[in-house]
């Protein structure tokens, strides 16, 4: 019988060796390179047959060979090899396509309700101290990257305190949920809700909205954010999601990214229509119970997208001496256009209709 080629390894250093394979009488035979010795069959370790992938034969006390002749092998080990059920399957095109079709529609139900579902339990189950210390170096690093302190005059700011004491009183959340308000001048008019009870609000956002109701609206619209804990859960998805890559890909830089990333990545965290709607229900019942109409929020809606598309920020600051950019559609817009409120809230056509119908 022909012997096979393989490359051979001894086990005790990385050199490769040129070697004959060949098979009789029960004895595998390698020779070649200036070697040569002789094992029963009986002892030679065989790797499974999986389709064109190299074969390993293990010999005793290490050493192993590679054989690209999968067929060669099959021949003369006839009696040791046997082809396996993987090997069986991996060999036929319509399993392998179905297989690979059913790993991508798992994974991807996987991303779509399983990552949520995870990050849901995480949140609901992690402890109150934890989520206001995540809160708390939060709201420290944007105020180190993104804010100031806020320029709106006391009785203004008194005001907002007190509409959104209301708010909370009526809403049964803890009174360690609190207000902070913040110019918020590279990210123009917005508002957002930090883990562990914070909303921030800034002052064009105050300024754009002076009616009362609106920026109850607002306010309560936030605060259903809190309610339903979706920073923190946005935040695990986001964590899980850096979690199974570094097991994948071996890359431990994507767990030191999350702590970095968390205040940025709430600043322009596009929420799931899931998680928006959750928060406008919350607020429509939150008004209602504070004497307000829902219709609030969807007004709240249309006054910012108008001010958004007439330059409506700067305005404001002009007005009254604010500091944050304007939000226009026109594409001449400062650099705070892409962090305005509603550009992390999307479908507000729909959401001022929802609003309207929930007044009726």
């Amino acid at each position: 019988m022909a012997g096979i080629s393989a490359d051979f390894f001894d086990g005790r250093s990385s050199r490769r060796r040129q070697v004959t394979i060949a098979v009789k009488d029960g004895k595998v035979t390698v020779s070649g390179d200036g070697m040569a010795f002789e094992v029963p069959v009986a002892e030679v370790k065989i790797s499974a047959r999986m389709s064109g992938m190299p074969r390993r034969l293990e010999f005793p006390g290490g050493a192993a060979a590679v054989v690209h002749d999968n067929e060669a092998v099959d021949r003369a080990f006839a009696v040791a090899v046997r082809k396996t059920l993987a090997h069986r399957l991996e060999s036929h095109a319509g399993i392998v396509v179905a297989a690979l079709i059913l790993t991508i529609a798992l994974c991807w139900s996987g991303y779509q309700y399983g990552v949520p579902w995870a990050a849901r339990e995480a949140a609901m189950r992690l402890p109150a101290n934890l989520e206001s210390s995540i809160a708390e170096e939060g709201l420290k690093a944007l105020d180190e990257l993104l804010f100031r302190p806020s320029t709106l005059n006391a009785r203004h700011r008194a005001a907002l305190a007190q509409t959104f004491a209301a708010l909370r009183d009526a809403s049964g959340l803890p009174v360690s949920v609190r207000l902070e308000l913040r110019d918020g001048k590279l990210i123009g008019a917005n508002a957002l809700a930090l883990p562990g009870g914070i909303v921030v609000v800034t002052d064009p956002l105050a300024r754009l909205l002076g009616d009362e109701d609106q920026i109850a609206a607002v306010l309560a619209h936030e605060l259903g954010h809190i309610q339903h804990r979706h920073s923190l859960r946005y935040i695990l998805q986001d964590s899980i999601v850096a979690l199974a890559a570094m097991a994948i890909y071996g890359d431990a830089s994507a767990v030191a990214g999350i702590a970095a990333t968390v205040p940025t990545a709430l600043v322009h965290a596009r929420y799931s229509q899931g998680f928006e709607r959750e928060a406008d229900e919350y607020a429509y019942e939150l008004l209602r119970k504070t004497g307000r109409s829902p219709r609030a929020l969807g007004l709240a809606l249309s006054a910012l997208e108008a001010g958004a598309e007439n330059g409506g920020e700067s305005n404001a600051r002009d007005k009254s001496d604010a500091e944050g950019g304007g939000v226009n559609d026109t594409g001449k817009r400062p650099r705070a256009r892409d962090f305005g409120y509603l550009s992390t809230h999307p479908s507000t056509r729909e959401r001022v209709q929802a609003a309207e119908a929930a007044a009726r």
